[in-house]
């Protein structure tokens, strides 16, 4: 089994397992949507688009301690940066969609955790 790719110590801090889901709930809404935009920026060249969306799922990636996908994208923006074209990116977006798909099955995972101690 993969190792946890979060941890919800921050999200606990909130006072509520019932709040740590809801934030776990909102999270799964958008992180498919990201992908998507980060497709569409790569095919379109966006540059800027691509950096700013990949800061506002860091945050949110932040927010979940998912550490090693933050690694990821932060790789990603600094390739963007220095390098100016997408290279880096295409190569890491694999990466980055696979390690996604499996917090996603993780997340969903705890959420039911969650419902089923309340």
């Amino acid at each position: 089994m993969e190792e946890n790719l979060f941890n919800t110590a921050l999200l606990d801090e909130l006072g509520s397992r019932k709040s740590t889901m809801r934030v776990l709930e909102f999270y799964l809404t958008d992180s498919q949507k990201y992908l998507l935009e980060f497709d569409r920026f790569i095919s379109e060249g966006n540059l800027h688009g691509f950096v700013e969306k990949s800061h506002k799922l860091k945050g949110s990636l932040g927010m979940l301690k998912a550490d090693l996908l933050v690694s990821l994208l932060n790789q990603m923006e600094i390739a963007v940066a220095v390098d100016s074209n997408f290279d880096k990116v295409q190569e890491l977006m694999p990466v980055l969609k696979e390690k996604l798909q499996i917090l996603d099955s993780q997340l969903l995972l705890e959420i039911k955790n969650i419902k089923d101690s309340l």
